[in-house]
């Protein structure tokens, strides 16, 4: 993929998951497919923290080129910062500013800048290329994560019975005349 249809899927990537939302309930927003799962909620949390720590990344790559960069374990950062009780509206806001600034930033940038990069003590090598990479693919995968969740609650809602029919079902017994 060519620097400019990154920078278009970066920049669109919070409409990419606003389109995906749109779908969905606001009953469906905090279910849980499994228990220790994530809701929708907390996956937005989630990826307003990545977010948050990618922005940060990705300055480091380009105005401190050859560091070290540290990891954040996000099971352990969900697990301690209250995921499930933050505001999921308050963090699609974040996303889109920090994606918007940074945006602003990558289209300035001279073209030897891509590859700029950071040590990473897990993976290694990251150029600003394949940071750009990495977050554009975070998106898609928790946009694709979300949309299962959704398809997860729609059938198990489809299982239990609808009020209005189960009510429908009890006044038609009711009704019936007895010998």
């Amino acid at each position: 993929m060519s620097i400019p249809e990154l920078l278009s899927k970066y920049i669109g990537g919070h409409g990419q998951l606003l389109k995906q939302l749109d779908r969905i309930p606001v009953e469906a927003i905090h279910f849980k497919s499994t228990p220790g799962s994530w809701s929708i909620a907390e996956i937005i949390v989630h990826l307003a923290d990545s977010e948050t720590y990618g922005f940060i990344r990705a300055k480091k790559i380009i105005a401190e080129s050859g560091e070290l960069v540290t990891v954040y374990n996000q099971q352990i950062w969900s697990d301690h910062l209250f995921y499930d009780q933050m505001n999921y509206q308050d963090a699609l806001d974040l996303i889109r500013l920090l994606r918007k600034n940074l945006y602003e930033v990558l289209k300035l940038m001279a073209p030897e800048t891509w590859q700029n990069y950071v040590y990473h003590p897990e993976t290694g090598k990251i150029t600003l290329l394949d940071w750009i990479q990495q977050y554009v693919d975070h998106i898609d995968v928790h946009t694709k994560q979300i949309h299962q969740l959704h398809e997860s609650w729609k059938s198990i809602k489809v299982e239990s019975p609808q009020p209005h029919l189960l009510d429908q079902a009890v006044s038609f017994f009711k009704n019936i005349k007895r010998p």
